[in-house]
């Protein structure tokens, strides 16, 4: 059972925030990060840069399908571009392609092993699939590279809740919790705060 159905006083958003978030929290690491194919020229950079403009409103709108289109076609020019793996997974994981955004995924971190958007958004796919044990580890890596990662850590205690683990879910819901009422989004930490309380063992 997926975790808004487990645990209905959690609030949407928190669940799906990387993967609506498409030009924040879902963009790949810096460009410094990314390890490119081959150079390209300034048309190919320009072409590419507009393809993922493109991408990326598609995916905002859901347009999946044009979404996808786009991203395929930024990554026949550059195979390696770890934001349109990214995103494309996105599209494909919105679509319910899970095996399809999976495997974005899994290329997006050969490429970029410091991504830690990327192991969230595969942290999410694997507990769509109720990959519990799986989406702890995704989660656990996006955090040890980003410590303060507020819906990695949440999620995270959702999937330990999933296996009954509840005081370590308890623990990271409420470190959530703190972190989302600093960064000024109380709504979501008080309902973090109803959720912990509601798994009370």
């Amino acid at each position: 059972m997926f975790y808004l159905l487990r645990f209905p006083v959690l609030v949407a958003g928190l669940v799906f925030m990387t993967l609506t978030g498409c030009d924040q929290q879902i963009s790949s690491s810096s460009p410094e990060k990314v390890k490119e194919a081959e150079t390209l020229s300034p048309e190919k950079e320009k072409e590419v840069k507009t393809l993922m403009t493109q991408g990326n409103q598609n995916v905002a709108s859901g347009n999946y399908e044009s979404a996808i289109e786009a991203f395929d076609q930024v990554l026949a020019i550059d195979k390696n571009h770890v934001q349109a793996l990214t995103q494309r997974g996105v599209a494909r994981s919105r679509s319910e392609d899970y095996s399809g955004a999976l495997a974005d995924y899994n290329r997006a971190l050969a490429v970029d092993s410091e991504a830690y958007e990327v192991y969230y958004n595969r942290g999410i796919v694997q507990a769509r699939l109720e990959d519990h044990e799986s989406a702890i580890e995704d989660f656990t890596k996006a955090i040890e590279r980003k410590p303060d990662f507020a819906p990695a850590i949440g999620n995270r205690g959702f999937a330990h809740a999933e296996l009954e683990n509840y005081i370590a879910a308890i623990e990271d819901l409420e470190t959530a919790a703190e972190l989302f009422k600093e960064s000024g989004n109380k709504r979501t930490s008080y309902r973090l705060r109803r959720a912990a309380h509601y798994i009370q063992p």
